[in-house]
């Protein structure tokens, strides 16, 4: 099956694509049907070890990584949403990926196979460019995972990630923020490495605080400004 105008309306304002010029090449890869991926929810559609997987762009959907231990603990490692990439870092040199891939919802995505982005790379260095920045900035989200991790305690994990862990680019300290949250809160807890039990205190600690409200699965921050400040009195540290 073909992507639909809308999905290519999509992909074109996706954070690899959006304000690239349209090539030759995009056009060949979109109408190659092969490159399309379509897979219901709680589907695996990437396993551990899978060597060279290709470049994954999600159209629309959520996907979580994880990673299982020997016991079959699963722990999340990050949430993939709509306009972002995955297996990135397996593009160049082969590697096997380290962990596993399932949809939380009805997810479409393209895939495009690693040669494709190593040519797409010499021959452009727009794309090139903002391909490196996806992996620089995925670098620095590791980093600051584990500064978070190690340094905050369940309120303020949770807090970061309302600010921080969300399509944000466009916030300013002065906005309020309301979010849908996408993913089950035993997968939000594990993603923040903490228990379902933490997270229901934390959530009950910045409703209290008058820093959030609850209403289902959308939070509501109403001053920005006050829940980074209760987080990073001194301004962000991460």
């Amino acid at each position: 099956m073909s992507f639909t105008p809308h999905e290519i309306a999509l992909l074109k304002s996706s954070r690899l694509f959006a304000g690239l010029e349209e090539s030759e090449r995009f056009n060949d890869i979109l109408n190659r049907p092969e490159n399309r991926l379509q897979v219901p929810e709680d589907c695996c559609f990437l396993e551990r070890g899978t060597r060279s997987p290709g470049l994954y762009i999600l159209v629309h959907g959520s996907v979580e990584i994880f990673f299982c231990n020997a016991e079959g603990e699963e722990k999340v490692l990050h949430f993939i949403k709509s306009g972002e990439t995955l297996a990135e870092e397996t593009v160049s040199d082969q590697k096997a990926i380290n962990y596993w891939a399932r949809s939380l919802t009805p997810t479409v995505m393209l895939r495009i196979p690693p040669a494709e982005v190593l040519a797409w790379m010499d021959e452009s260095w727009p794309f090139a460019q903002r391909f490196l920045e996806l992996v620089s900035e995925r670098i620095c989200l590791l980093y600051a995972d584990v500064v978070t991790f190690y340094s905050k305690t369940a309120v303020q994990r949770l807090a970061c990630y309302l600010i921080c862990g969300f399509e944000t680019s466009r916030l300013t300290l002065k906005d309020s923020l309301s979010l849908a949250i996408p993913v089950p809160k035993k997968n939000l807890a594990s993603r923040l490495s903490i228990s379902q039990t933490h997270l229901s205190r934390a959530l009950r600690d910045l409703t209290e605080r008058g820093l959030i409200t609850q209403e289902g699965n959308r939070l509501q921050v109403k001053d920005v400004e006050q829940l980074a400040g209760y987080v990073c009195p001194h301004g962000c540290d991460l």
